[in-house]
């Protein structure tokens, strides 16, 4: 039986979204859960395992998918790890890509989430045609993935490119869900957007 879809997952800071793709690049169907609704990786895996077996069943897709996809946050590609983890509290280093086949039982493959954005630009989207550009996601947290002379650049280590934890502010910054102080992501992501906002709220109401 030929198998002409992927599934493909996109693990952000506060949703996870998932959905059926074929080798065009159409999205058949998907569905969304909340990253944070479990603070036990193996309870969250359940869930996420079985909503995307629901999809599957609801779009006659079971059995017709060659592998899975997976974006998430400080993904190596190299290694199928997530090394640490910023805005999601699961114990690192966490061996997803080995956690994921075994429980959906077919090949998985991740990478950083900003990476696997700028490889989806670059096939199907704003940067088809492009050899060099630089994509950036804002969301939790802020990541980026660098093409240059149309390969993706990851690095001696998988960790290329981070712009979100690129310190911004030397003296007195914000501390980032990193450890340090001052990164890109505490002020530029939507939560530290949202920060800004309450302290200008704040001053402006004393």
């Amino acid at each position: 039986m030929s198998k002409p879809y992927v599934v493909g997952i996109d693990i952000g800071g506060t949703n996870t979204v998932f959905g059926i793709v074929d080798a065009r690049g159409v999205v058949i169907a998907s569905s969304s859960i909340k990253t944070l609704k479990h603070s036990d990786v193996n309870a969250y895996l359940d869930e996420l395992y079985n909503e995307v077996t629901r999809l599957l069943v609801a779009n006659d897709a079971v059995d017709k998918v060659h592998g899975i996809g997976i974006g998430a946050p400080n993904a190596n590609y190299y290694t199928g790890m997530i090394e640490k983890l910023v805005n999601i509290p699961w114990p690192t280093p966490l061996p997803l890509v080995q956690m994921v086949s075994d429980k959906f039982g077919i090949p998985v493959a991740i990478t950083n989430d900003a990476n696997a954005a700028a490889i989806g630009e670059m096939t199907y989207g704003a940067a088809r045609g492009l050899k060099d550009f630089i994509m950036i996601t804002l969301g939790t947290g802020v990541g980026s993935g660098i093409v240059i002379n149309g390969q993706l650049v990851y690095g001696h280590d998988g960790f290329a490119g981070e712009l979100g934890h690129t310190i911004m502010k030397r003296n007195n910054g914000r501390l980032c869900g990193c450890g340090r102080t001052g990164c890109l992501e505490a002020y530029c992501s939507a939560s530290g957007v949202a920060r800004t906002a309450r302290e200008f709220l704040e001053i402006r109401t004393e």
